[in-house]
């Protein structure tokens, strides 16, 4: 939990806010046991466990995003929420118990969960709809909106904790997220134009290109800890040399 108390209050708010989508999902949700929806959150989940160190940041990031943004394309509301929640409960969780914070664990799912939201209401919305007659170009617009949500409340976290400036947190962000944002977006959309008609198949297909998003980006990310690591030995190893 966040010492300052204005983060403190954010968080909670989040939180609630978070938790009461959710069990307005779980009070309205129809189609879970349709093969779409086990398909979708099974390998949703699988996606979630894919996970990569950002650098400079305490985060990490996952490759679960292309089946979030189908989940608010073909699925509803509610299961588009479930979806949402159980990949980034997933993601949170390790194999370290000790290392697990319920309050991070709460912000964390029920940031995802109003992201998700806000992905399917724009998906849904009659006035977008009518502007943009293609599925895969109102599913980037989605995607858009659950990248603004998702990103801006936790740089609000970010700039309340450490009372650093939102902008620039934000903006950091979004250098490190936007490439994946663009891909994930690209893939859902693709996957919704190629899967008319099609079950639970498309989204199968999907995982082996997102396992190669995430090799692709642990090497990448991994050479630039690197060179971090290094740039510090040499810093540390020139301020002994001028003791």
């Amino acid at each position: 939990m966040p010492k300052a108390l204005s983060a403190r209050i954010f968080v909670a708010l989040i939180i609630v806010s978070g938790f009461l989508l959710v069990g307005k999902a779980v009070l309205n949700v129809q189609s879970l046991s349709t093969p779409r929806f086990v398909a979708i959150v099974v390998l949703a989940v699988v996606a979630a466990k894919l996970k990569v160190k950002l650098p400079s940041l305490t985060g990490t990031m996952s490759v679960n995003l292309p089946f979030i943004l189908m989940a608010a394309a073909i699925l509803g509301t509610a299961e588009a929420v479930i979806v949402g929640f159980v990949s980034t409960f997933a993601q949170c969780l390790s194999w370290d118990r000790q290392k697990l914070n319920p309050v991070q664990l709460a912000f964390n799912c029920c940031t995802i969960t109003l992201a998700v939201t806000v992905a399917r209401l724009t998906y849904v919305s009659p006035a977008i709809a009518p502007l943009i007659a293609s599925p895969a170009l109102r599913l980037a617009v989605a995607a858009t909106g659950y990248f603004l949500v998702n990103t801006a409340i936790v740089a609000v976290v970010i700039s309340l904790t450490e009372k650093a400036n939102f902008v620039l947190v934000w903006k950091e962000m979004f250098q490190l997220a936007f490439v994946y944002l663009v891909a994930s977006a690209g893939v859902a959309g693709l996957a919704l134009t190629a899967g008319q008609g099609i079950d639970w198949q498309v989204p199968l297909a999907v995982l082996p290109v997102m396992m190669g998003v995430f090799y692709s980006y642990r090497r990448y990310f991994g050479v630039i800890a690197q060179a971090q690591n290094a740039h510090v030995e040499a810093a540390g190893v020139a301020a002994g040399a001028r003791v």
